[in-house]
């Protein structure tokens, strides 16, 4: 609770200052409204010129004080303004002596400073320390009672709010759900958009209040996705309500507008219960952009969506079935109502009609009261959040971390159904089974579970290694929906919105999937996803929604070439999944795929420019993009997945060791991640992009040099430090993330960036644990300083990690795990879900502490993969291409190959398979003179899965020979192709 002792908003009738003018409020700005204060018309104008004492006043301050104030710096290159700060003068003489991070401002955008008031003192003054020009309001000193409660009292759902698509703070909506339910409802500002639905400040009315348009189905992954099957309620108007008066929980969303209707929202599965409070006339209304809504006086409402945004692939229609507690008079699509209080229970399916109603009979039938939806809900999410326990936070932490969780668990999201048939879907995946009508969905109809909402791009650095450990039944259940999309579409989406869409680069769930079977989730088909990860490591796709782009050259090249759009990002991304990859196929005893992937992995080493000593695209001739007189690692765009060259220096997650050998020795990598560090970005280098984009914006404005944590490319930057043998340059960093760009939750921010389905918020949670999982597909994890004294965590299999800080500071100086000390800067998974203890000790000052990790490259050589010695110019069974091929008369067929130069030791040779017969036995042979033949490896049995696929094996023993032949013995069909043949080598 939150009472005033001094407030002004410099509006008719406020106090007025001493110093300043009041004027109406910034004239533009990306994510507030324009021309008006933070509350009210009006805001103080600052320039450098004011400053001194801003109110005189006279109070005793009393404990759980505080001064709090928004501002909102203009922009100016130095970020001048957002050293503006506002304190305090005692009677005594005294100030404020709490020293204020000017970076902690946004410029540009409100900004909520909160500053405690030490008890027992006299304020007299409310001071002014200006610099640049800007704005002030809500400049108040008030007493804030402590507030309490569960794990899931903590999470803000409007957190993230106060963003745009000019700049984000979150671009969040307010989504009240179950954990990873079938179904989002949120309160919208603006019922047209299938993007923005709610935002925090820039759609108040003239008056400067905050509007609702009525409240909604949603099923949005994130605004660049957009959403589908939207459905709108819409109580009686007029709408304007004020953020106070806002209850915005997981489980509940409530509101009492300006006129004292009240609203409240609670969520079940597929279904939801609303309730209205109407001061006015008791109406609702519905309304749907595209699709039918039927209402009858009976209080019944039926109908579908078809709504669905340019990147909502697979979506069909959506079936809703409700019905009010009373009856009401019609008058087209709204009713009236006799009493004041009415409620309306709402059931939805991907199936039909009769499905939707079904769900809302099982979930929340007849009579159900309002309080059992909500509190069932609320007993879901605090099942999950209430495993990890803090002490020692801040409210504002606690904020943090708890609406971190709840964005964790909020994502991805089922969309299977329980029908008299058992547990079933429709496909996202699948093509159109018949034409949709009033009560059937058009979509083909499939048992089992299904899982959508997800871009793996994003997820897998942080949120399925955080599922794994958290909550590894769910994972597995997850993992097992996606799985799915793989037996129905013959592919894993990408982007899963519900469907395969186009968009990112990297087929990242072939890593999140490997991470968690290594750290022992196991209820999910391995074997399958296995599948769908080798169809996208192996297999060119045949479409642009599925599977690794350029994948049928540069599965040869060993480096993606310019002719695919972002080629090094796909390359380098394709490292990371094949390193999974490889770990995964060792654990399922698959040895000749291990082989081949791991040394896969390390073919980021082609995209290394030695000369400039960054990674950059590459010609198919092997040419870099840019000269190193052109290359400037600052610009953005080109070769550079929403980053610039800097950005993309350190995209080795998977072998810090081998990165640090590559740029010249670790005391390299340190120098090389300190200038990464001191290099400012100015987001004024938008390269291909042709102009500036949110995400460079965002990433200035951090001014953390060119580390973007705005942007998921860059989360994983500072725990290199860790293979530097600097770890305490790390700590600083996290920390300082830590504890400013999570900043704001009390005005709809909270986030440096776009909170992409958890990720953002996973990358938190771990941090402040002191974790960090940087090798994703490998079962271990980084060490860093916990941000709490203490974390308790209670773990699925019944055991208990706690973590623990003694001392003060954020660099680590010691470690006892289980009571032993360690010096180890990392851990195992099976060390913690055995049950841990990690006692941490912290100091101010950088403490030498830590033994570097153990990475995919040792020792320090440079990271060598294997190289095909085979030659273009032989002919189309070498041409570094599985668009060629070559079809044989029959079903055998020998084909000879001699070496140009010296023999190589050939180590793994692939066999890519054309379009028709696909090879089943086959034997292959080595020769010093092209006479005399040695059997080096014989196979009998194989299969070839798909067409065009790539497919390893290795030799017992390495083979350096001048002469090959590849004598095919049988084959799957009437006549042999092939398209290419591959003999990887160790070069010396």
């Amino acid at each position: 609770m939150i009472t005033d002792r001094f407030f002004s908003s410099f509006e008719e009738g406020d106090p007025v200052p001493r110093t300043g003018v009041a004027g109406s409020g910034p004239e533009r700005s990306p994510a507030a409204k324009s021309g008006a204060g933070f509350t009210g018309l009006r805001a103080l104008r600052f320039t450098g010129a004011d400053g001194g004492t801003l109110f005189d006043v006279d109070l005793a301050t009393e404990e759980h004080d505080e001064l709090s104030y928004v501002v909102f710096p203009d922009r100016d290159p130095e970020y001048t303004s957002t050293k503006t700060f506002l304190g305090v003068e005692f009677a005594d003489g005294g100030t404020l002596t709490a020293a204020l991070d000017p970076k902690a401002l946004y410029p540009d955008q409100w900004n909520l400073v909160r500053r405690p008031l030490p008890p027992g003192r006299r304020v007299r003054a409310i001071t002014l320390t200006a610099h640049g020009s800007g704005w002030i309001d809500d400049v108040r000193i008030a007493n804030r009672t402590p507030r309490s409660g569960d794990a899931v009292d903590w999470v803000r759902t409007t957190r993230g709010t106060h963003s745009s698509n000019e700049f984000s703070r979150g671009n969040t909506f307010p989504a009240t759900a179950v954990p990873h339910g079938f179904n989002f409802w949120t309160p919208v500002t603006d019922s047209h958009s299938t993007t923005w639905l709610y935002e925090y400040h820039r759609r108040n009315n003239a008056a400067n209040r905050p509007v609702l348009a009525g409240f909604a189905l949603s099923h949005q992954p994130s605004p660049w996705m957009g959403d589908r099957h939207t459905f709108h309620v819409i109580p009686g108007g007029p709408l304007a309500f004020g953020h106070e008066n806002e209850a915005d929980h997981p489980y509940q969303y409530g509101v009492v507008f300006d006129n004292g209707t009240a609203v409240n929202l609670a969520p079940a599965d597929h279904a939801a219960m609303i309730h209205f409070a109407f001061a006015a006339e008791p109406t609702v209304r519905f309304h749907c952009a595209k699709g039918s809504v039927r209402v009858s006086p009976k209080g019944t409402v039926t109908g579908y969506t078809r709504v669905r945004s340019r990147l909502s692939t697979g979506a069909r229609r959506m079936f809703v079935y409700g019905t009010f507690d009373q009856e009401g008079r019609r008058d087209g699509r709204t009713l009236t109502f006799d009493t004041p209080t009415v409620r309306l229970r709402l059931g939805t399916s991907l199936i039909s009609l009769a499905q939707a109603r079904r769900n809302l009979e099982n979930e929340i039938p007849a009579g159900t009261s309002f309080e059992t939806v909500r509190d069932k809900a609320r007993d879901a999410w605090q099942e999950l959040l209430g495993r990890v326990e803090l002490e020692g936070a801040t409210e504002d932490q606690r904020i943090s971390f708890y609406s971190g969780l709840y964005r964790l668990f909020l994502y991805p999201n089922s969309a299977h159904e329980k029908t008299p048939k058992g547990r079933r879907h429709a496909s996202p995946v699948r093509r159109r089974w018949w034409p949709s009508t009033r009560r059937r969905t058009g979509a083909k109809v499939v048992d089992g579970p299904m899982s959508v909402n997800n871009g793996f791009w994003d997820t897998y650095r942080t949120c399925w290694p955080a599922y794994a450990l958290l909550s590894p039944k769910r994972c597995g259940e997850l993992i097992e929906g996606f799985v799915q999309q793989f037996r129905e579409g013959g592919w894993i989406a990408r982007w899963s919105s519900p469907g395969y869409a186009n968009l990112m680069t990297g087929t990242s769930s072939d890593v999140a999937f490997a991470d968690a079977y290594l750290k022992g989730v196991r209820n999910f088909d391995v074997e399958a996803a296995y599948q769908a990860a080798l169809r996208n490591a192996t297999v060119p796709p045949g479409h642009k929604g599925v599977g690794r782009k350029g994948l049928d050259t540069s599965i040869f090249l060993g480096f993606t070439p310019l002719s695919t759009p972002e080629g090094m990002s796909w390359a380098l991304e394709g490292c990371v999944n094949d390193f999974g990859l490889a770990n995964l196929a060792e654990a399922l005893g698959k040895t000749d795929d291990a082989r081949y992937f791991r040394q896969r992995a390390l073919n980021y080493v082609h995209h290394f420019d030695e000369r400039t000593g960054f990674f950059q695209g590459r010609h198919r001739d092997g040419r870099r993009r840019w000269t190193p007189e052109e290359y400037d690692p600052a610009v953005w765009g080109f070769d550079y997945t929403e980053t610039d060259g800097w950005n993309m220096a350190f995209t080795v997650p998977h072998d810090g060791t081998g990165l640090a050998n590559l740029l010249g020795g670790r005391a390299a990598l340190e120098s090389k991640l300190d200038t990464f560090f001191a290099t400012p970005e100015t987001g004024r280098e938008p390269g291909s992009y042709g102009g500036i984009i949110h995400e460079m914006t965002e990433a200035a404005d951090l001014r953390l040099g060119q580390y973007g944590h705005s942007n998921q490319p860059s989360h994983h930057i500072p725990f290199l430090y860790h293979y530097a043998g600097a770890p305490a340059k790390a700590q600083a960093v996290v920390r300082e993330v830590l504890e400013r760009c999570y900043s704001g939750s009390d005005i709809g921010q909270g986030y440096p960036g776009d909170e992409d389905n958890g990720e953002m918020s996973a990358w938190y949670v771990f941090a402040t644990l002191g974790l960090y999982p940087l090798a994703v597909g490998s079962p271990v994890y980084l060490l860093g300083a916990p941000l709490f004294p203490r974390a308790k965590i209670a773990l699925e299999n019944g055991k208990t990690l706690e973590i623990t800080a003694s001392g003060h500071g954020p660099y680590v100086a010691g470690l006892r795990v289980n009571g032993e000390p360690s010096t180890r800067l990392w851990i195992t998974h099976d060390v913690l879900t055995a049950g841990a203890r990690l006692e941490f000790t912290l100091a101010g000052e950088p403490a030498r502490w830590g033994e570097v990790p153990p990475s995919l490259t040792t020792g320090d050589t440079l990271p060598r993969p294997l190289t095909d010695i085979t030659e273009p110019r032989h002919g189309r069974l070498f041409d570094d291409s599985s668009r060629t091929q070559v079809t044989y008369t029959g079903p055998a067929a020998t084909i000879p190959y001699t070496v140009d130069g010296p023999a190589l030791p050939v180590e793994i040779y692939t066999i890519t398979s054309g379009t028709r017969g696909a090879p089943a036995a086959w034997v292959l042979e080595g020769s010093d003179d092209g006479r005399t033949w040695q059997v080096l490896d014989e196979r009998d049995g194989e299969t070839f899965t798909w067409h065009r696929q790539t497919r390893p094996f290795a030799l017992a023993e390495p083979a350096a020979r001048r002469h090959w032949r590849l004598r095919v013995l049988r084959t799957d069909g009437r006549r042999l192709s092939l398209a290419q043949w591959e003999l990887l080598a160790r070069e010396r």
